[in-house]
């Protein structure tokens, strides 16, 4: 049997989760099916970030062939050997070329959603959908449970993440080229990469009055632009990386984008993470540090809807009710749910900082819940065999 050919198509959206989900998606399909992926995006810039030393395209790159499109419009097809498996991400567009090659080949075609853990997500997971030219496209939901899509993962994450933590000089080399001050036990650090938003300004406050050592470790510019913009910081402040702001005991340390590959290890290094969209909401939970999803805003609040259902997952291992209801109400402060009062803010953060052990003993259960399931690739290849490797 032939190794499998797969097209995976990718419209960025939001900068870098779509193409970080797409990418991780083309890699581990290339090492797991043994075939050959090739992937079409519409964003050389967004890849390019998360991949710095990939080639201009049309090329060859860590084993995935690159090629762009435009949705709905048109697709980079010279050359291209028909599919056995097609997966659209995210709902994108296809071109009526792409359509055509469907209709001629018959290749497993996939529309691999955005990640929830709706109930009908769940629901509509793997089933399929009759085109009108009698195709079938089928739904690939990830999500948190066994009978989802399940969550993209490496072989060999765990090991690696404790190899990390074992390392003091991995550490003590990776802060410097983020140019981090050395480790100081009694100063929480925290990573943030988040939407431009008021709530940070209100974060910042209650972070300034809690009188606790924080560093907030900013990839981006988003958080730091809403700042600016709320007066929380000067105008010149955090504008590159590298740049520091000290506001009382809340340090603001603006720190370089790292390709993907080295994201794992950023949050590794963190004691709280703060993260935004897909692929680092995923790698979060991976992670096992407790954190808080800034997840992307929807027209009248529909997000919230998504992050409820996600929530309520490892939310059941928080045993202190007094803790869940701290976390609950920051998290829907921060998402746009609900608004507190300074003191009540304040006085979550501080309950939740002055029983981190617990945070973090709560994040490290519902990572080993997610480890103990199979990931997304493996479901795939379990639900169709004939996309797996073929025997040497």
């Amino acid at each position: 049997m032939a190794a499998p050919v797969c097209w995976l198509f990718c419209t960025v959206i939001d900068n870098f989760g779509d193409i970080g989900v797409s990418w991780r998606l083309a890699q581990e399909l290339h090492r797991r099916s043994g075939g050959e992926v090739w992937l079409w995006l519409d964003n050389e810039a967004a890849l390019r970030a998360i991949v710095p030393d990939v080639p201009a395209l049309p090329c060859r790159h860590r084993g995935i062939v690159l090629r762009r499109w435009r949705e709905g419009v048109s697709a980079d097809l010279a050359g291209a050997p028909a599919p056995d498996i097609l997966i659209e991400t995210f709902a994108c567009a296809l071109p009526a070329s792409v359509r055509d090659t469907i209709r001629r080949a018959r290749p497993l075609w996939l529309n691999w959603e955005y990640l929830s853990a709706e109930d009908w997500a769940l629901q509509s997971h793997a089933m399929p959908s009759l085109q009108a030219d009698g195709s079938r496209k089928y739904f690939w939901q990830m999500g948190f449970s066994p009978e989802s899509g399940g969550l993209l993962r490496e072989h060999g994450y765990e090991q690696a993440r404790q190899t990390f933590a074992a390392d003091a000089a991995a550490q003590s080399r990776l802060r410097r080229r983020l140019g981090l001050p050395d480790k100081d036990s009694g100063r929480r650090e925290c990573f943030a990469f988040g939407y431009r938003s008021g709530a940070w300004a209100q974060c910042f406050d209650s972070w300034r009055s809690l009188q606790q050592p924080i560093s907030l470790w900013l990839a981006g510019s988003q958080i730091a632009d809403s700042l600016r913009e709320a007066g929380r910081i000067p105008a010149d402040a955090l504008l590159d990386a590298g740049s520091r702001h000290l506001s009382g005991c809340l340090e603001l340390i603006r720190i370089p984008f790292v390709p993907q590959h080295e994201f794992d290890q950023v949050l590794w290094l963190a004691d709280m993470l703060l993260v935004r969209g897909e692929d680092s909401f995923v790698r979060a939970q991976y992670a096992a540090k407790p954190f808080f999803w800034h997840i992307y805003p929807q027209d009248e609040n529909a997000h919230l809807d998504k992050l409820a259902a996600f929530w309520r997952f490892p939310a059941a291992l928080m045993t202190d009710t007094g803790f869940q209801a701290a976390f609950t109400a920051l998290s829907q402060e921060l998402n746009g749910g609900t608004t507190l009062n300074d003191s009540t803010r304040t006085e979550y953060w501080r309950y939740l900082l002055q029983n981190f052990p617990a945070w973090q003993r709560s994040a490290e259960r519902w990572q080993q819940q997610l480890l103990a399931q199979s990931d997304s690739i493996t479901r795939l290849l379990q639900w169709h065999p004939q996309l797996q490797a073929p025997p040497r």
